[in-house]
């Protein structure tokens, strides 16, 4: 539910940076104005995102228009309809929006309305969502009721194609954070799908986003997907580490997520990264496996960089169902310039385009081809989650790619 001040009302939002006030988004006529305070700028604090360099320059933007970074916090498909609604505003109005659902977003940053203390507090703030202790004795509607849609997470990786049209919730559970994904009429069983996917990657050498499915007491699936920007400490303190999606690493607005190059995000990755190909080769990996298992929706927000420390490097793999199921069957970005029909050769070529060398390469198709091998055995001789066409058409997009690339 949206408490509090009206978001419309607010002239001047504070942004906090790991829990200390950072700087401001200031409505001025058709502007919206970021600005770091002067106290951050003469601390040690880092910048508030790798695109806001700490700088005593304002970046101004228009149109009702935050800065990029910002607009990837909001939430997309459904829930974002339904924000505005709520809010009663158009979708112009991102602050607004920002305001009704930032104060827990993805990351370390949290955008509050009102005076935040000049200093520091210990870990993220925390978030009005539902504790929930055992999830038979729960009804999923009395939670998505429960939880409105105005609520404070705000939800990185809930993009259009499959993972646009789930319905998912923050939640707290077993003293850790998390994300309740749902299932949806337009993609029957659509949670074990993505939780197959998700287990099929463990056989990567990349972490995998730790989820599980769960049911409620009339037995409807969910996935429980475990934060991972969120580290408790020993004593139960949650701590909020840094994380920026691909779009907001390129300083471009969601809607231009589809848009950009695979070779562009590997190379901003790559750049940001403290180990150069180690992240090149986790891209090359991640876009492989998205073409093996037909996830036609590996986008610039599906695919993020975590930082613990000083040091970025590439998130845990997420957001993984295979859309191909469904009939969604061409790549979400262009490699090597095309979406369909990609061949050894094109992955050579993204290769060869980024940087990566064609060892490295090599190492990374004969390594993720290995790791989907099972695939092809698993889905013919079950699983239950698979109308017979969806089996027999997903089964071809299977084959053909492991032949394309030499599998």
């Amino acid at each position: 539910m949206i408490t509090g001040a009206d978001p419309r009302q607010v002239r001047t939002a504070v942004v906090m940076k790991n829990g200390q006030r950072a700087a401001t988004l200031t409505r001025e006529d058709d502007a919206i104005t970021f600005r770091y305070e002067g106290d951050y700028l003469g601390s040690s604090g880092p910048a508030v995102a790798t695109t806001l360099p700490l700088t005593e320059t304002p970046r101004i933007t228009r149109g009702g228009a935050v800065p990029a970074y910002f607009a990837n916090l909001l939430p997309e498909g459904r829930r974002l309809t339904a924000l505005r609604h709520a809010v009663k505003t158009s979708a112009d109005d991102e602050l607004s929006l920002l305001l009704a659902v930032g104060s827990d977003p993805v990351g370390d940053v949290q955008v509050v309305a009102g005076d935040a203390p000049a200093g520091s507090q210990d870990g993220p703030p925390e978030p009005d969502q539902a504790e929930v202790a055992d999830f038979a004795t729960i009804d999923f509607d009395d939670l998505l009721a429960g939880a409105g849609i105005g609520d404070p997470a705000a939800l990185a990786g809930v993009q259009d194609k499959v993972s646009g049209r789930m319905l998912t919730l923050p939640l707290s559970h077993g003293g850790r954070r998390h994300f309740l994904k749902f299932e949806v009429p337009e993609f029957p069983r659509v949670v074990d799908n993505e939780a197959y996917f998700l287990t099929l990657a463990r056989r990567l050498r990349h972490p995998v986003t730790r989820a599980r499915v769960v049911h409620d007491r009339v037995g409807r699936a969910g996935l429980l997907v475990t934060r991972f920007d969120r580290e408790v400490g020993p004593s139960g303190q949650v701590r909020a580490l840094a994380v920026e999606d691909a779009a907001q690493l390129l300083d471009i607005h969601p809607a231009q997520k589809y848009t950009v190059t695979s070779e562009a995000i590997a190379t901003r990755i790559g750049a940001v990264c403290a180990a150069r190909p180690v992240a090149l080769r986790a891209v090359l990996q991640q876009l492989l496996f998205a073409w093996l298992t037909g996830n036609g929706d590996l986008h610039a927000k599906n695919i993020s960089v975590l930082a613990s420390g000083a040091e970025w490097r590439v998130a845990p793999i997420y957001d993984v169902p295979s859309t191909a199921a469904y009939g969604d069957s061409t790549a979400a970005l262009p490699l090597a310039g095309r979406r369909a029909n990609l061949s050894l050769r094109a992955f050579q070529e993204f290769a060869d385009a980024v940087g990566l060398p064609a060892r490295a390469a090599t190492a990374t198709i004969a390594e993720v081809l290995s790791a989907t091998e099972p695939a092809i055995a698993e889905v013919e001789n079950g699983p239950d989650w698979l109308e017979t066409r969806a089996r027999r058409d997903l089964l071809r997009v299977l084959r053909r790619r492991r032949r394309d690339l030499g599998g």
